[in-house]
């Protein structure tokens, strides 16, 4: 809902297409620029050292037509360990921040989980898990799960009760209530925790793959790194930088127009 001198301003469909299709197209132009930037570079330093960003998205075209590039693979280990965390970590920020005292205990917890670095879960993993797919699920899900927990509990703890006197004195039921107050204070917190955690969960599974896993794009870079492919290497991450970007643009983006178009007017 937009107020404006104290009257609600309905957005038409049209206005929030054009919404989405501009920051769309405002985005295309920041790529523009950086791959005219890169263009630059690679012709200053050599095709060794940093490969024309054409020859980059050709190969990055065979990758994904490759059924051998593992992408899926990938995709499918990041996937769940994001789903789990997701879930689990606004489950329980949930419980916690609806109670004081459960928030005070976890807090340090989480503290503590937040200042570890990936590579030590990978380590672990290792340990206990050897070489293979649930050594790189749980080092994603172990190192995105705080990130979910704490945008959970934040987004409680931080609920105006004064709102939620005037839903009681108002007698909204749970529906309008949940309409009306617990989504549009929630919902910014947890498309913000999804586009977080997909992020670094991407970034993550790829670094668990190529330090502790056979197979992989994060195996791949390390074979592409062995033979001294730079052009390879880019591609993948070129990949992955593409699927973070039509993730957020595809699922993130028309979400908070929909839902949250305050936000875009604010």
């Amino acid at each position: 809902m937009i107020i404006k001198d104290g009257i609600e301003i309905k957005l038409s469909p049209l206005h929030k297409i054009s919404n989405y299709l501009i920051e769309g197209l405002s985005g295309l132009g920041l790529i523009a620029i950086f791959l005219g930037v890169w263009q630059i570079g690679s012709e200053f330093s050599g095709s060794f050292i940093l490969p024309a960003p054409l020859d980059v998205l050709k190969r990055s075209f065979e990758l994904i037509t490759n059924s051998n590039s593992q992408i899926s693979l990938t995709i499918y280990r990041t996937a769940i360990s994001i789903v789990l965390a997701f879930i689990i970590g606004w489950i329980l920020g949930v419980i916690a921040g609806s109670f004081k005292t459960l928030a005070k205990i976890f807090k340090p917890l989480m503290d503590i989980f937040l200042a570890m670095p990936p590579i030590i879960w990978i380590v672990l993993a290792l340990f206990w898990f050897e070489l293979g797919d649930m050594s790189v699920i749980f080092t994603v899900f172990i190192a995105i799960f705080p990130l979910s927990f704490a945008n959970s509990m934040l987004s409680v703890i931080t609920l105006d009760n004064r709102l939620n006197e005037v839903c009681i004195a108002y007698r909204l039921n749970l529906i309008k209530r949940l309409k009306a107050y617990y989504l549009p204070h929630i919902l910014p917190y947890l498309l913000n925790s999804l586009n977080i955690i997909t992020a670094m969960g991407v970034k993550i599974a790829i670094m668990a793959e190529l330090l502790g896993a056979s197979d992989g794009v994060g195996a791949k870079i390390a074979d592409a790194r062995a033979y001294l492919d730079t052009t390879e290497v880019l591609a993948y991450v070129v990949i992955m930088i593409g699927i973070i970007l039509l993730f957020n643009f595809l699922v993130i983006k028309p979400i908070n127009i929909i839902f949250l178009p305050w936000i875009k007017e604010s």
